[in-house]
């Protein structure tokens, strides 16, 4: 029978059967290709097992249908053909398991009393006619016939099929990401298309029917191989995608060819033997130039994309030469990802055997990177997979259950959409992070394939170019630039959170002398009426009167005071005297000349440290004193509060921005919550009467008209220093 059965004269060229044939073996090795890129993955190994028992199915239809003697057609049916349309349903209920580990387990025990029925048919089928009684033989060849027992395996081969339908659905419902929702609804429509497969049964009950099984069975194992692509991260050409290529641009090429050929085929019929044979020569010569020019261009005209990333990657290891040490390259690799995949952040980490980690050595659109450690298990599944992670795929992926939560900190740490490994004699020396692409489209299947035929170049690069000093110093001058960074952006935000008290300040100001121009005008004509009748009484009243006269006249003096100072405060800018030369040395002396003797009466030592090569500033002298006598007489007024012998320090200092005025003072100093508002109007810690809060408020406002700050550094119980810093 063995001896019948490989002799090919029981045969003959079968059209209707070369389908069922070429599909069979076609997706038997897509099963078979999608098992070596991960055998120890238990989808894999489920999708092959799919794979090769539905080849085995359509294979044996194109053998048996192509056979010449029925008997052994019956029995090859039986053994083989029967094999694959048997254990298909178990195949693919355990297929449809493996998608949830969870699902996986609960299901295990069916999944085994599946292939056990499935054996018991198998097992009655090869044994007695009971399944398969014998062949009906059709156009397309020979079919097998019904037996008793063949609608009983119908009805437990839909319901397993259902069963597996349901699964799908069940994980549909339990999805958290988005990818595997996608993937659920692919395998949806593979069942829909296998159905169609059906019509298959009918010729074994005597129908007629042309059988098509071979396109859904193609159409369904397809689909499922490419969502184990997409859910298995496997951004690899697969054979599917290179037999359509190579279909699709075979017939581009050979169907305008193949027409020529076809009209002038009538002409040829009263030809020699010798003429046929040399016409089909000369055909035979000029298609073999004809498909050698044109298939070269359909290619690159289908694969355009992918022949400019080529393009590219044979530039860059063309650079790799001129690249003198690890920075050059890391700066060349990341504009290379920059420019041609519009990566908008991007970070490198390498390899550090001194600390065991993977340390960050440059970045790009990022910061804050910490170091990675080498025991970590993404890090291990990353060295074992060996090819570029997109991290979308990657969290629907059952085998990173263990560590899932490892990779998505590592993947938001890094705000990476990809991640690349680079690996070196199965060691691990590096990886690349590859974040959100500034034209917001997602990482293609080209550029996924293009970054991992990349990372071979790349990674023999990095391994030439590696010293671990270099590694550290790389990662010392990132973290000290991330560290630079953050004290420029705090002491930028210092700088606007100061400019914005001045603001608030400014603004008090500008209400304040808005107030003040009305009130002073308002008050200062009954205020000059007053004085002026006080000082009419003077000359005519008796000596009982002439001490209430006084407290009038003292009193509507002290008010005139506080009136003019409202008036200087309220006036404007283009108001002012000009701004001239001034020396600070000389209103220092100035001033302390004319309140020393004062300052002497109460106890209070003054003491001038006076840099004589102090530049003079631009400002107004007669301002600049008032300022200072504010100060001054502000720091008299603590000194005497806190009852000590006082002390006085006026300095004068050049800085690189200026020149700086300080006075300081040994007083109780002011508290936290004070230095706030010791500027705003009004604002005063002396008993009533002793102070109008606007000595520090109108020195501020004239401060600010001379493009001059000031600053103030106190602690309660250790004095106070003002700061005056002039420009230049």
């Amino acid at each position: 029978m063995m001896n019948s059965i490989f002799n090919p004269q029981n045969y003959y060229l079968n059209g209707y059967a070369m389908p069922h044939f070429i599909v069979g073996v076609l997706i038997s090795f897509e099963g078979l290709f999608v098992f070596f890129q991960g055998k120890k993955t238990i989808t894999h190994i489920a999708y092959t097992v799919t794979t090769v028992t539905a080849g085995i199915w359509l294979t044996g239809v194109g053998v048996a249908c192509s056979m010449r003697d029925e008997a052994m057609a019956i029995t090859f049916s039986r053994w083989y053909t029967w094999f694959g349309i048997i254990f298909i349903t178990p195949a693919v209920y355990f297929f449809s398991t493996t998608w949830n580990p969870d699902l996986l387990r609960r299901k295990l025990k069916w999944i085994w009393c599946h292939y056990l029925t499935a054996a018991v048919f198998y097992a009655v089928c090869v044994s007695s006619p009971h399944i398969v009684s014998g062949m009906y033989h059709y156009r397309a060849g020979y079919f097998p016939k019904a037996g008793a027992l063949e609608l009983v395996f119908i009805v437990w081969f839909y319901t397993v099929m259902i069963l597996s339908f349901l699964n799908f659905i069940r994980i549909y419902r339990e999805a958290t990401t988005t990818l595997l929702k996608k993937n659920m609804k692919l395998m949806f429509l593979a069942f829909v298309i296998a159905f169609f497969g059906s019509v298959e049964y009918l010729p074994n009950y005597g129908i007629p029917v042309f059988p098509v099984a071979f396109l859904p069975m193609f159409l369904f194992t397809t689909i499922m191989g490419y969502c184990v692509i997409r859910y298995r991260l496997m951004d690899i050409e697969t054979v599917i995608h290179k037999t359509f290529m190579w279909f699709v641009t075979s017939a581009v090429a050979i169907l305008p060819f193949g027409g020529i050929i076809y009209t002038a085929q009538p002409m040829m019929r009263d030809l020699s033997p010798f003429a046929a044979g040399v016409y089909f020569l000369t055909v035979l010569f000029i298609f073999y130039f004809y498909y050698r020019s044109v298939q070269p261009r359909l290619d690159k005209l289908f694969q355009r994309k992918h022949t400019n990333l080529m393009a590219v990657l044979d530039r860059f290891s063309g650079e790799l030469v001129h690249l003198k040490n690890l920075r050059d390259l890391l700066q060349s690799f990341s504009r290379l990802l920059r420019r041609e995949l519009f990566v908008r952040r991007l970070s490198v980490y390498l390899r550090d055997e001194t600390t065991g980690k993977m340390v960050p050595a440059i970045a790009k659109g990022i910061r804050n990177l910490r170091p990675v450690s080498l025991e970590s298990s993404f890090l291990q599944w990353l060295t074992e997979t060996d090819s570029a992670v997109v991290g979308e795929l990657a969290v629907s992926d059952p085998s990173v259950e263990v560590f899932k939560v490892e990779m998505e900190r590592l993947f938001l740490s890094t705000q990476a959409e990809v991640i690349l490994p680079f690996i070196l004699g199965g060691r691990l020396i590096g990886f690349a992070s590859l974040g959100k692409k500034s034209n917001l489209r997602r990482y293609s299947f080209n550029e996924i394939r293009f970054l991992d035929r990349l990372k071979v170049p790349a990674t023999i690069a990095f391994s030439n170019s590696m010293r671990y000093e270099d590694i550290r110093k790389l990662s010392d001058e990132l973290q000290l630039w991330n560290q630079a960074l953050e004290e420029r952006v705090e002491r930028r935000t210092r700088e606007l959170a100061k400019a914005q008290e001045q603001l608030v300040q400014a603004e008090k100001l500008a209400t304040l002398g808005t107030l003040a121009g009305g009130v002073a005008h308002e008050i200062n004509n009954p205020l000059t009426a007053v004085l002026t009748n006080a000082q009419i009484l003077r000359m005519s009243a008796n000596e009982e009167d002439l001490e209430s006269i006084s407290l009038i006249e003292e009193g509507a003096k002290r008010c005139q005071g506080i009136i003019q100072k409202l008036m200087k405060y309220a006036r404007k800018t283009t108001e002012e005297m000009p701004h001239k030369d001034v020396s600070l040395v000389d209103v220092v002396k100035g001033t302390v000349a004319l309140l020393g003797y004062q300052f002497h009466q109460e106890n209070i030592e003054v003491l001038t440290r006076l840099d004589e090569g102090t530049p003079t500033v631009k400002g107004n002298a007669g301002e600049i004193e008032q300022v200072l006598t504010n100060l001054l007489v502000n720091a008299k007024d603590s000194i005497r509060l806190a009852k000590v012998k006082g002390r006085i320090v006026i300095e004068t200092r050049r800085t690189p921005k200026g020149v700086e005025l300080c006075v300081s003072d040994n007083g109780p100093g002011i508290s936290p919550e004070n230095q706030k508002k010791i500027f705003d109007p009004f604002f005063t810690t002396k008993d009533v009467g002793e102070g109008t809060g606007l000595g520090l408020s109108v020195s501020f406002g004239i401060l600010k008209r001379h493009g001059a700050t000031i600053r103030v550094a106190s602690e309660t119980g250790q004095g106070a220093t003002f700061t005056i810093e002039f420009p230049v």
